[in-house]
């Protein structure tokens, strides 16, 4: 985590706020950018022009643009050589999401869905290991 940490602060220095106004942060070996659509994509081409000099190299097929419904075509217009996912509805970031009310409802029933099945495993567990059931709850769950 240091060395990346080092590694993309050198990075960010060359992507600055102060060059491309957009705001950006950094965890571990992901890049993360917020700004108006023409000025994420100045930095976008500052990440590609300057981060494989530094030994990064920014994926285009995990990287999705999230935009407002009203600024979709302008942003399919300008990152449409870029390799980069535009989208309109909404995507994941960091274990929350981002995005429409209908994206983060889908997203809260996905993980409350995937919740109710692990509990129901866990209480046919608890019938006849009820300390491993326990114990699987208490720290894995």
């Amino acid at each position: 985590m240091a060395m990346y940490a080092l590694g993309l602060s050198v990075l960010q220095e060359e992507i600055s706020y102060e060059k491309t106004q957009v705001k950006q942060v950094a965890y571990a070996d992901d890049l993360t950018g917020a700004g108006k659509i023409t000025e994420l994509r100045k930095w976008w081409a500052l990440l590609k022009e300057n981060g494989p000099t530094i030994g990064y190299t920014p994926n285009t097929t995990k990287s999705i643009l999230i935009v407002k419904p009203e600024h979709y075509e302008n942003g399919v217009q300008l990152f449409s050589d870029s390799g980069v996912i535009v989208t309109k509805d909404g995507q994941r970031h960091l274990g929350a999401v981002i995005g429409t009310e209908e994206c983060k409802a889908k997203y809260v029933e996905e993980k409350v869905s995937e919740l109710v099945k692990e509990v129901g495993v866990l209480s046919g567990m608890a019938k006849t290991e009820p300390h491993a059931a326990y114990s699987a709850f208490t720290h894995g769950l």
